[in-house]
């Protein structure tokens, strides 16, 4: 599990990137300076709506993940795992 654990750093990432993309476009949409800075209720739905792409986009991973550490079940790699899931 090493390796696909090397991916799970990419969740925070990916995250960071949606949330100021989002903060951006929605001043930008509002015909705003982009560093406005934005009142509560914004700030929650731009972190709720960054924190689902990042989950939709990471969660594949970490199932590959645990199936890899899972010591019930015995995988070739990666790939055997995402094709018997698939499955």
């Amino acid at each position: 599990g090493f390796v696909p654990g090397l991916f799970g750093t990419s969740h925070g990432a990916l995250q960071f990137m949606a949330y100021e993309d989002l903060k951006e476009r929605y001043n930008k949409y509002r015909n705003r300076v982009s560093d406005t800075k934005l009142n509560t209720v914004e700030y929650i739905m731009m972190a709720a709506v960054s924190k689902i792409f990042a989950v939709t986009a990471t969660y594949p991973y970490q199932v590959v993940r645990a199936r890899l550490q899972d010591q019930h079940n015995t995988y070739s790699g990666v790939f055997d795992v995402i094709r018997r899931t698939w499955r």
